[in-house]
């Protein structure tokens, strides 16, 4: 029975002459003529022998079990971390040899354990009161020689380990160490590895059967009792086993999904037999044009826009023509009597219903990292018998080798500009201004700098950029195009879609950054954005140039770029993200429940045809899967993977936070309630304010879509976005400077 730590600390009740013992019971432990003298002088070297050991120096350590070894402990633990010492009574007479050949000095505890880093090396441990070694012994199994390097301790002397600490004389003590004994239990262990194998080959391919080596290695590298050894080879055979399940489950999957053929996986556009038109050409060109007057004659048919602005737009387009068109995007879904066309962003593209005409517009965009499987998706699944793709030219190659996975012949129409955008030979100073100039820049706060330091010599301004809700940037555009506001200030926003009366297109800088950090714009960004520069019917001629008050370097680069042909992505593979069916079959074919875990097999284990598709970005909705996996898991799957494509920017605090709030609440009441960011929003805060407001909103409706009947509150939510774009718009057309303010 070991002592109590109170019998450890008890009082002694007498102390031998000259030895100063914490216990003086200790005593009878002592060897035989042990003299006060060589116990001090062990006690006040203690810290650096290494035969003295602490409670924290073994695994099973502590004062209690070295008393119960019959050890004598040197010295109490003390306030401050200094930790008991105690020594084996059989090594005493070891560390007084040890004192002898290396007396006292600064650097013996240094010293010693530099020794003590040797032995590791070598393989020898401390183990209580005594050495082990390690010893590595070769295995060769039944199953096509396979070799199996077994690790093992075994028992070591501990003279040539004391004698290695006194002298350092590693070739001593190699020599003294000698050949290790074989492993007594290697009969058993190959028994038990040759069954194992034995069962495995009934189960795997040689290919999938060689990945179990490793594991079974990676068991026998660590020494461990026999019963353990064996316990842990099998449950590695286990695990082995099972992941060769899991990989013919997921091979079947893939076949199942169709992931080796993606495009055939759209029955119905596969049954058509599509005419498909590439309209390519630069911007202003008039390829849009011409598309829109095709759609105006289809029977029925579909607009498929990258934003919500130009999809608002193509509506107002159509129905300006005579023609009904009803309004589809991820926030409102507004029918038109009578519509024959429907005006929609890509994401919500109809894979289903047959349509006479589609029209995919900025097909470029394929190559964009985060959204490029929406168009992927469109090229590929729209059901239409005409499909028109308005892209610019150097998208074609990418697009046309997509369509003809699908089967289909593409044909080409190529556009040409009406005039040229020239480059001005010197940089046009801020004071040089003009109406009918747009000034880019690429961040919220550059381009409200800009807008004030513009206002102040007496423009008046219209600015654009990405966090402005689409009313908004339609009624600044709009400013713009009639003259009421003669410059316009705005991001690469510009680039896509908007036709506006810019005559002279300057940038403000030819860096931007990506999100990584800072970067060179591109040649295909540089020519979407100058390409806006020279309206047809506006202005006879575009111009693009710098501003003088920009780098350096800028006008230098964009001489360099301009010239330049845009190139696709090298490589490129068309990118695929999950729908509801690749969903649904992975939780039941492989029976899991979280949607991040159903999201994760799609991403990393499932593989698409690796010649020509990827998988998408999936980064955010793996985020939002894990939070509605936490938060409300009693959500149907279907239900949370709705919820992991809403659009919420998970770097906002404010609106990842509501989020989470109603998600909680639709779990536990089936309700979200009262949206109580309307009583927190007005049109009289500031400019950043009104911005996060108009998120809010844009979420909510964006739900409200898809779960009918839980949000609800529609009209209040409309009212409060009417009420922010029109506090936007108010500070927008001041003339007080905002990008001082918070937020920006």
């Amino acid at each position: 029975m070991r002592p109590t730590m109170s019998q450890l600390s008890a009082p002694p009740a007498s102390q031998p002459p000259g030895f100063h013992l914490p216990h003086p019971r200790h005593a009878s432990r002592l060897p035989a003529g042990l003299t006060p003298e060589d116990w001090q002088r062990l006690r006040q070297n203690a810290h650096a022998l290494p035969q003295v050991l602490t409670p924290n120096d073994l695994d099973d350590g502590s004062d209690a079990a070295y008393d119960e070894r019959g050890w004598v402990q040197i010295s109490r633990s003390a306030a401050g971390g200094r930790p008991s010492r105690w020594i084996a009574p059989a090594h005493i007479p070891a560390a007084l040899a040890q004192l002898a050949a290396t007396p006292p000095a600064p650097t013996l505890r240094s010293l010693m354990q530099q020794r003590a880093a040797q032995l590791d090396a070598l393989g020898l441990r401390r183990e209580a009161q005594g050495w082990t070694r390690l010893a590595v012994q070769p295995l060769t199994l039944a199953h096509e020689g396979w070799r199996i390097e077994l690790a093992h301790r075994v028992p070591q002397h501990d003279a040539p380990v004391w004698a290695f600490f006194r002298d350092g004389d590693v070739g001593s003590l190699r020599h003294a160490l000698g050949q290790a004994p074989a492993y007594e239990h290697a009969p058993a262990l190959k028994t038990h590895l040759d069954h194992l194998l034995a069962r495995s080959e009934a189960l795997g391919s040689p290919a999938q059967l060689a990945s179990l080596l490793p594991r079974l290695q990676a068991e026998c590298s660590v020494a461990q009792p026999l019963a353990d050894l064996l316990a842990a080879l099998t449950r590695a055979q286990d695990r082995w086993e099972q992941g060769v399940e899991e990989q013919d489950q997921l091979s079947r999957l893939g076949r199942e999904l169709a992931f080796q053929g993606y495009p055939d996986s759209f029955e119905t556009a596969r049954k058509l037999g599509r005419q498909v038109t590439l309209y390519l050409g630069p911007p202003n060109s008039g390829k849009t044009h011409a598309a829109f007057e095709r759609l105006a004659q289809a029977l029925d048919g579909a607009y498929l826009a990258p934003l919500r602005l130009l999809a608002l737009e193509g509506r107002d387009r159509l129905v300006g023509r005579g023609v009904p068109c009803s309004l589809l995007t991820g926030e409102e879904a507004v029918p038109a009597e009578n519509a024959r066309v429907v005006s929609s962003t890509i994401e919500m593209v109809n894979t289903r219903d047959v349509l006479d005409v589609a029209v995919i517009d900025e097909a470029q965009m394929l190559f964009d990292d985060s959204r490029g499987w929406a168009w992927t998706q469109a090229i590929v699944g729209v059901p239409a018998r005409e499909l028109i793709i308005i892209a610019s030219a150097y998208a074609a190659p990418a697009i046309e080798r997509l369509l003809l996975l699908c089967g289909e012949k593409v044909e080409r129409r190529v556009f040409e500009r009406k005039q040229q955008v020239q480059l001005m030979p010197a940089p046009v100073p801020m004071t040089h201004l003009l109406a009918g100039d747009a000034v880019v820049a690429f961040s919220r706060r550059d381009v409200l700098m800009l807008r004030d330091q513009i206002s102040q010599s007496g423009h008046t301004v219209s600015v654009i950029y990405g966090a402005l809700p689409p009313e908004v940037r339609r009624r600044e555009a709009e400013r713009f195009a009639v003259g009421a506001a003669d410059v316009l200030v705005a991001t690469d926003a510009i680039g896509m879609g908007l036709n506006l009366p810019i005559r002279r297109v300057l940038f403000s800088t030819l860096s931007k950054f990506d999100g990584v950090g800072d970067r060179d714009l591109s040649v295909s960004e540089v020519h979407q954005i100058a390409g806006r520069a020279g309206r047809y019917g506006l202005h006879d001629e575009g111009f693009v140039s710098v501003l003088k008050e920009a780098e350096a370097s800028s006008l230098k680069l964009l001489r360099e770029l301009l010239p330049k042909e845009p190139r696709a992505p090298r490589d490129f593979k068309a990118p695929v993200a999950p729908n509801w069916r690749h969903v649904q079959t992975i939780s039941q074919r492989m029976g899991v429940k979280k949607l991040y875990a159903v999201l994760s097999i799609f991403r990393e284990q499932l593989k698409l045809d690796d010649a020509h598709f990827a998988v998408a970005t999936l980064d955010q909705m793996l985020e939002l899967a894990e939070l509605l996996d936490r938060h409300a898991n009693t959500l149907s799957l279907q239900q949370r993977f709705v919820y992991a494509q809403a659009p919420v920017d998970t770097r906002l605090p404010v609106l990842l936070d509501a989020y989470a709030g109603w998600i909680e609440a639709h779990a536990a009441r089936g309700q979200v309630g009262w949206p109580a960011f309307i009583d927190d929003y007005d049109e009289h805060a500031r400019l950043d304010r009104l911005e996060q407001g108009l998120r809010l909103c844009t979420l909510w409706l964006w739900l409200d879509l898809r779960f009918p009947g839980v949000f609800g509150e529609v009209e209040s939510v409309h009212d409060l976005r009417g009420r922010l774009n029109d506090g936007i718009e108010r500070q927008l057309k001041g003339r007080k400077p905002l990008w001082q303010r918070r937020g920006r």
